[in-house]
């Protein structure tokens, strides 16, 4: 079995992980959410009004609008965070991201013989080596 056949197998058992699943469950939700759509349009579209009036000169800028827009978007993140749909997604995509630098490190040790310790356990998984060294002193 080829290397790149190894890797297809890796990436179907990945996909199947429940941590994967429940990802896409979220992201579906998140994505479904008319309103929380439409929050994140807005907020992006008072963020690039913000971001065109910082890149004027002083005594050009429109310090009324900047006003304006930051509160706009100081509401909007509020109503985003609220959002169930927004909290579970982003907390799905952060395991996802664990998972997938767990599998990354686990693969660099092996390939390259040293650990890809970050020397920050949060970041590593239950079998990590260094975690399990740690917890036997």
């Amino acid at each position: 079995m080829t290397v790149t056949e190894l890797a297809r197998q890796l990436g179907e058992a990945i996909a199947a992980d429940p941590i994967i699943e429940k990802y896409k469950a979220a992201k579906a939700a998140y994505e479904s959410n008319a309103e929380l759509r439409d929050a994140l349009y807005e907020y992006e579209t008072q963020r690039s009004i913000l971001s065109d009036e910082y890149q004027k000169p002083d005594g050009e800028r429109n310090e009324g609008l900047v006003a304006l827009a930051r509160e706009r978007m100081e509401q909007l993140a509020k109503e985003i965070v609220a959002a169930e749909e927004y909290r579970d997604y982003t907390a799905s995509e952060q395991e996802v991201n664990r998972l997938m630098q767990e599998v990354n490190n686990e693969i660099g040790s092996i390939v390259f013989g040293a650990s890809s310790c970050t020397h920050d356990c949060s970041t590593c998984h239950a079998a990590c080596a260094s975690k399990q060294n740690d917890n036997d002193n």
